[in-house]
């Protein structure tokens, strides 16, 4: 089984004094899946000689733009200098010299610093309210800004992929700051809460057929009937997936057009996007729920890139059972023709013991997955990055 690691370049910096990539490969590890493009967020670092908490840069790349990306304009990091290497040069060369491959692990349309800038070009619920975590893939201006980050990323000589992470459209199930809600917003209102109807999006379900005014007013009831006429003391279960919604008798006429309208929209950029990276392996990530709005694709979104483009399985709030339940799900059954990767965040209480580990080292056996990766080398110390690496590098 392959084995791969997350990491960003601060991780590599940090790296670079402890036997640089180098201890990687000696611990069987063959590629480093570097973050390209970044969201903010406080990490809790384990061996990083300058930060124990550290804060990320929102909305940023760790390399330098050189395509035209029109309205939405990208920030180099911090690490991005004036002139010389960038950190994804420097980490191709290093990478070159000590036997790895790199990946590109980019994320797209989740950027706040841009979403702020250009309300116009975010996620708008049913009521009007902005998503500015969330950037619309629909608008032209995203998919131009999309595609120029693939256009960039696809010209570095020795990438071996390009990971996609947060290419669709993400909707509520994000962790916002201080996040505060009375009901869960889970299954069928979630999925209401996350239907765009943005200029681009309402277009969209007009040309396939839909009046995007009946389908958001129908949205609007839903929510209504379920957060202001219910009762926060004894929420309403709703249903979950598709078969629940069926056997429910519930209504949601705006279901199926809202997700035709989002799978359409995954259809033209994947088409784009393989146009652009001939010459590159390509993996994108995925979720098996067929109303996922965070920041993988649904499984049945993600039909839309070629077979042979791998899928990522981000598992990294589930154990090994909960990890088992999903690669047996129908939504997982329905990639098993891809090749497969299952990310894996090796912590309590998930993983308590080497048992565990062993656990979905045959999970991922039986079921075919190629590759594990290790989420992520800066979060974890390295005795926990050595105990899964001597399970799953074999």
């Amino acid at each position: 089984m392959q084995l791969a690691i997350y990491a960003h370049p601060f991780d590599l910096d940090a790296l670079a004094t402890g036997g640089g990539l180098s201890r990687l490969r000696d611990l069987g590890i063959g590629e480093v899946a570097l973050a390209c493009s970044y969201h903010d967020g406080r990490w809790l670092m384990a061996h990083d000689p300058r930060h124990v908490v550290r804060f990320l840069e929102d909305g940023t790349v760790h390399f330098r733009p050189r395509s035209d990306y029109g309205a939405l304009q990208p920030q180099p990091s911090s690490f991005v200098p004036a002139n010389g290497p960038d950190p994804l040069d420097r980490c191709l060369a290093d990478a070159a010299r000590t036997g790895l491959r790199v990946r590109a692990w980019t994320v797209f349309a989740h950027n706040t610093r841009l979403g702020e800038r250009h309300a116009e070009s975010s996620v708008q619920n049913a009521f009007g309210d902005r998503y500015s975590y969330a950037l619309c893939p629909a608008q032209p201006s995203v998919q131009q800004y999309e595609l120029a980050v693939v256009r960039d990323l696809a010209a570095r000589p020795g990438l071996h992929t390009l990971e996609f992470e947060a290419l669709g459209q993400m909707g509520w199930k994000h962790s916002s700051h201080h996040d505060k809600a009375s009901f869960t917003p889970s299954g069928l209102l979630d999925a209401a809460l996350s239907a765009c109807f943005c200029s681009a999006c309402s277009a969209r379900l007009a040309g396939l057929g839909h009046d995007p005014q009946q389908l958001a007013a129908a949205v609007r009831e839903f929510v209504r009937q379920q957060v202001e006429a219910g009762d926060a003391m004894a929420p309403v279960k709703l249903p979950g997936n598709a078969n629940e919604l069926a056997a429910s008798g519930l209504a949601a006429p705006w279901l199926e057009p809202v997700l035709a309208g989002r799978a359409a929209t995954i259809r033209q950029l994947a088409a784009a996007v393989t146009a652009l990276t001939p010459q590159l392996a390509r993996a994108v990530q995925v979720h098996p729920h067929p109303w996922f709005t965070g920041s993988q694709l649904s499984a049945a979104s993600a039909a839309a890139f070629p077979v042979g483009d791998e899928r990522v399985l981000t598992c990294y709030g589930e154990g090994p059972d909960a990890i088992g339940k999903l690669l047996d799900s129908d939504g997982a059954k329905a990639i098993a023709g891809s090749p497969r990767r299952v990310c894996l965040w090796p912590k309590a209480p998930q993983f308590n013991t080497d048992e565990d580990l062993r656990k979905l080292h045959d999970l991922c056996t039986q079921r075919g997955i190629g590759s594990l990766a290790i989420y992520h080398l800066g979060l974890l110390p390295w005795r926990t990055i050595e105990r899964v690496a001597k399970m799953f590098a074999r």
